[in-house]
């Protein structure tokens, strides 16, 4: 039998089992567990998303050079400032290619099957414990990429982890070099994942409340903001951050292992603090539906570098009549981590068949230097320079900067090749298809992720406004947060090992209100929020790497980011539906909209659909955040049975 059919057996049997066990052992308990007490619960949920928008251009079958003939021109290598330079065209040597991989065309791009446990044990008056255990099957059944129908080509994909590179993908397994089992209560495969967003003691007596065992921590609730929302990373495996926007990253928090202690020092103020180990943001795997990672490029996820590492903070939050106030201090490693080119470890020659590639293996034996570089001569990597500027633009990233940074943090192997540093937009696209012909067709890129340490502080204040009872300035709460983060590490747009160390301040504003506009309806909930972000975006990319084009490097943006967020619920009479609307606006031209509304038929039974509407409606696509989820125009359907 499979894991899988052995998980999900082992989980309903328990849940069989887990009653009468429990009213056995409530029955016999004495002594200090004579308290003993439970609850047990759940639901099952499918999930189905219908596509109206393109593939993930990030995927090998959603590449918009797929089958596209683009000409490529190789410079010709003469003396110049640097070592050598590819100003100068060679059309004698110029080819045109199509990238020799079919695109995809799905109606779905997410399909899975949801189930969650939760067990509530109460020893006595002051201690529990409480248990959610969540599992999600994805059956497949995509028209996608595998990485097997290009193995005839050079020996296929070579670098990185064989299960994320080499084959199908892999919807859910998380894997990090040096670390056989990243997250530790987590077991998850190509079509499955189970895990425990909760399994922890909760001790509560007089003031104080203390948290031991794995948990998330959820010190913001504010829709797609993160202020104050510091100590837990996101899991961005399954639907990426494209579910109900009013669930506030419910779903989304990577749970740690952690000791949380809270304790309200009077009835108006509190201190929480907390000791976790250390989890990182999970993105999702390539040619996945959600993956933001280029599938040309392979990472090395360096976590098993950090996994016996450990964040910790403190919040305090005082209320003082209609005023709150809240600061925090926090020391972590930024779970998003960063990235760099790495040196690729793929020992695999330049082939002789075209003339670029027979006068590099003349010079040298082209395979172990290659091992040295960045790169690697295979299938499914950048196929021409075009291609290259594109994506780097796409990406948020310096396409002449990059391929420097590839070149001159690689000597003298990247010398050795006659690679050489280019001082013009044009010398690079010469060098980048020199070498592309050089490569036989295409070369991976191979990145690093890693992980620095940085503080946090934080000051926040509220204040709930009082006028007219029933008109819309009574009882209307505001909330002003900002963060401060010294020296904070940011991935280089050129992603060279000398990353970007700067300050960064995040400032949101939060108006919230409940309305009601006629006693026949309940009342509706508004919030309005508006964030500023001194140097970087929505998704935490340095603002260096904004303003690209297929022609021309960044200029990046200058004030830093803004954004606003709209959004509103109203229930039905009853509460048997209960509509609901966000929208989220990048002023430099993004735009994200999302109708939705929930039906609820009978008691265990609920219905819920949205829809999701990414655009850029002006502008340069890449001088806002929003244009990186373009793609995922799409409706949603969830229908869940409670018990």
């Amino acid at each position: 039998m499979k894991r899988l059919e052995k998980t999900l057996l082992a989980m309903a049997t328990g849940a069989a089992l887990l009653g009468p066990a429990l009213a056995s052992a409530q029955e016999e308990s004495q002594g200090w567990f004579s308290g003993l007490d439970y609850t047990l619960g759940g639901f099952i949920r499918p999930e189905l998303v219908f596509k109206t928008g393109d593939e993930n251009p990030n995927n090998q079958d959603g590449n918009p050079y797929n089958g596209r003939s683009v000409q490529r021109v190789p410079g010709t290598p003469v003396p110049g400032v640097n070592a050598l330079s590819f100003e100068i065209p060679n059309p004698l040597l110029a080819d045109t290619i199509a990238r020799p991989i079919a695109s995809s065309d799905n109606w779905t791009s997410y399909h899975i099957l949801r189930g969650e446990l939760e067990l509530g044990l109460h020893f006595n008056a002051d201690l529990g414990l409480v248990a959610r255990v969540r599992g999600i099957y994805d059956p497949g059944h995509y028209d996608e990429f595998d990485a097997r129908s290009v193995a005839d080509d050079r020996g296929g994909i070579s670098g990185g982890d064989p299960a994320l590179y080499q084959g199908k993908p892999n919807y859910f397994a998380y894997h990090a070099e040096g670390s056989g089992k990243p997250n530790p209560l987590e077991w998850s495969g190509r079509n499955y994942m189970v895990y425990f967003p909760a399994l922890f003691f909760d001790f509560n007596h007089g003031p104080l409340n203390v948290r031991l065992g794995n948990q998330q921590i959820a010190w913001g609730q504010a829709l797609f903001f993160r202020v104050f929302d510091v100590p837990n990373g996101l899991d961005l495996r399954r639907h990426s951050i494209l579910d109900y926007a009013q669930e506030e990253y419910s779903d989304k928090r990577v749970p740690s292992l952690a000791l949380r202690v809270g304790y309200q020092i009077t009835d108006e103020l509190l201190a929480d603090a907390y000791f976790q180990k250390f989890q990182p943001t999970v993105f999702g795997n390539p040619n996945t539906a959600y993956n933001v990672i280029p599938a040309q490029f392979t990472v090395h996820d360096l976590y098993g570098n950090y996994d016996n590492k450990f964040s910790y903070g403190l919040r305090l939050k005082g209320n003082y009549g209609q005023w709150g106030f809240q600061a925090m201090a926090v020391r972590r490693y930024n779970p998003d981590g960063v990235f760099r080119w790495t040196a690729s470890g793929v020992d695999k020659a330049l082939p002789s068949s075209n003339p670029l590639g027979l006068v590099e293996n003349t010079l040298h034996p082209t395979g172990p230097i290659m091992a040295q570089t960045a790169f690697e001569a295979s299938p499914g990597g950048v196929y021409s320079a075009d291609e290259w500027f594109h994506y780097a633009a796409m990406v948020r990233l310096d396409g002449v900067a990059g391929l420097n940074a590839g070149i001159d943090e690689f000597q003298p192997a990247t010398g050795q090749l006659l690679a050489s540093h280019a001082d013009t937009f044009n010398a690079a696209h010469n060098e980048l298809d020199t070498f592309f012909i050089a490569a036989g067709g295409s070369l991976r890129g191979h990145i690093a992720r890693e992980y620095f340490q940085e503080n946090v502080f934080g000051l926040g204040a509220s204040y709930v406004t009082e006028g007219e009872p029933g008109s819309i300035l009574d009882q209307l709460i505001i909330n002003l947060e900002t963060s401060y983060t010294p020296n904070r590490v940011f991935t280089n747009p050129s992603l060279s090992r000398n990353y970007l160390r700067e300050g960064n301040s995040i400032s949101a504003l939060v108006m919230e209100k409940y309305y009601r506009f006629t006693q026949a309806f309940p009342a509706t909930y508004f919030v309005f929020q508006a964030m500023h972000r001194t140097k970087d975006d929505l998704f935490g990319r340095s603002l260096k790497g904004y303003g690209g084009t297929d022609t021309s490097v960044p200029t990046g943006l200058s004030g830093g980011s803004n954004y606003l967020v709209f959004a509103f619920q109203q229930p039905f009479p009853q509460d048997i539906y209960r509509a609901a609307f966000a929208a989220l606006y990048d002023p430099k031209g993004g735009l994200l909209l999302q109708p939705g509304i929930k039906w609820k038929p009978s008691g265990p039974w609920t219905i819920e659909a949205f829809y999701t509407y990414i655009d850029t409606v002006y502008g340069n696509p890449n001088n806002n955040a929003l244009s990186t989820a373009k793609f995922a125009n799409e409706g949603t359907i969830r229908v869940g049975y409670q018990f």
